[in-house]
């Protein structure tokens, strides 16, 4: 109950800010930060895929006895990457600012400043789940929501909101949690590890970077459309788009939610009991997500009128007709993401690449087509193909997948003795 607690505490607090400042932006503001939000969830999965992931599945399996050990190694590589990204990302900025094109110029410059700080955050939180000391995560989740909310309010009543300081309220808030939810420390370890960075690097390089592949095409599914949106159209219809998106992505970070609770239980138990186990339990997993989402599909339909005018106040209501299908998007995520769980487990992360090539590729050939030719109606077409072109994939990479291992000798199928 914790854990459910902490991801709908962390998922709500997101979905108010983004209502918070569709309704207080204009629109090409809220595009601009739409469009960088975009970005930033590019550089979530570069990020997931090389430091979270394999922290979560490596370090709930192999290193759980030596987790503290393990867990400062990740935290030197997460000081690293927030250097690296952020001297990329300023000049970026920066240079589109100066050059005239300020909306998008302060976003990015913003998103430069804030980024580190919150993928710190969203390690820190990580690190509880898999510590499984999920009342940490949570104190942390209830300060970055408080604060988040807070500053931007007070943005706006000093009239100060723009697209750079609402990421760098972001980022602060974020600084703040992560403090909070580092105030007490995990358990020293059972087994004593060296564990150098080189292994690290390697284990972590070895797990994602066929995650890392998955994930560019992923985001092309997933939020590429929001870039084809603000590039080919313009950047209010890109903020339309999210002020749409805002609606739904309430249960798709809930999906996201609960499979940062459900990826380090299955990794513990496929170790501990084998693969039955986790097939039974992807199986019930599937089930479980898929009729949640359904049930928002529903209540969304029906309700969508009374929700727009409440949450915007008379805002975006030409962008409302795309609702009812951008919200079928979460059915195919539910659909998925558990058997894509199970590839991570079983360490056939190669086969993500290509589960999410087909959409990807779809985003960049066909979707750009129909952006172009039908604008915003195109858009939301596109989102669709590019969505559901991953369950017949998927179908086929699972049957691959555990044929494979089928196949392979009992005893590398059996739990650790």
């Amino acid at each position: 109950m914790v854990a459910v607690g902490d991801q709908l505490v962390f998922s709500g607090s997101n979905f108010l800010v983004s209502v918070l400042l569709a309704r207080w932006m204009t629109y090409d503001d809220y595009g601009g930060f739409t469009y960088a939000y975009s970005l930033f969830l590019l550089l979530v999965n570069f990020h997931n895929a090389l430091l979270v992931e394999p922290f979560t599945i490596v370090g709930s399996s192999q290193h759980r006895f030596s987790l503290r050990t393990y867990t400062q190694r990740v935290a030197k590589l997460q000081v690293y990457w927030t250097l690296i990204t952020s001297v990329i990302g300023l000049p970026i900025g920066l240079v589109l600012w100066l050059a005239g094109d300020a909306v998008l110029g302060q976003a990015l410059l913003g998103l430069a400043l804030a980024q580190g700080a919150t993928l710190y955050f969203w390690y820190v939180r990580r690190k509880w789940y898999v510590a499984q000391r999920i009342d940490r995560a949570l104190v942390g989740t209830v300060i970055y929501a408080i604060a988040q909310v807070v500053l931007v309010y007070g943005l706006e009543r000093f009239g100060a909101l723009t697209p750079f300081s609402a990421f760098v309220a972001i980022g602060v808030a974020a600084l703040i949690a992560s403090w909070a939810a580092q105030i007490s420390k995990i358990e020293p370890d059972s087994v004593a590890a060296a564990l150098p960075m080189t292994q690290v690097i390697r284990e972590n390089w070895q797990y994602g970077k066929w995650v890392m592949y998955a994930g560019i095409l992923s985001w092309l599914t997933w939020q590429g459309y929001n870039i084809l949106t603000g590039s080919i159209l313009n950047l209010a219809d890109a903020g339309g788009l999210k002020a749409v998106q805002n609606l739904v992505n309430p249960v798709t970070q809930l999906l996201t939610a609960f499979g940062l609770v459900f990826m380090p239980s299955i990794a513990r138990r496929h170790a501990e009991y084998g693969d039955r186990i986790m097939y039974r339990d992807l199986v019930l997993y599937m089930i479980f997500l898929t009729t949640i989402t359904v049930s928002y599909w529903l209540i969304l339909v029906i309700f969508q009128v009374p929700i727009f005018d409440l949450l915007y106040d008379g805002q975006y209501g030409e962008y409302l007709p795309a609702l009812p299908y951008l919200a079928l998007l979460p059915i195919v995520i539910a659909l998925t993401t558990s058997w894509a769980i199970g590839l991570r487990v079983l360490r056939q992360t190669r086969l993500l690449f290509w589960l999410d090539s087909i959409g990807g590729l779809l985003t960049i050939s066909l979707g750009v087509v129909l952006v172009y030719q039908y604008g915003f109606t195109g858009v939301v077409a596109g989102s669709l193909l590019s969505s559901f072109s991953r369950l017949p994939v998927l179908v086929i990479l699972w049957y691959r997948a555990t044929h494979a291992r089928a196949a392979q000798p009992q005893a590398e199928n059996s739990p650790a003795q």
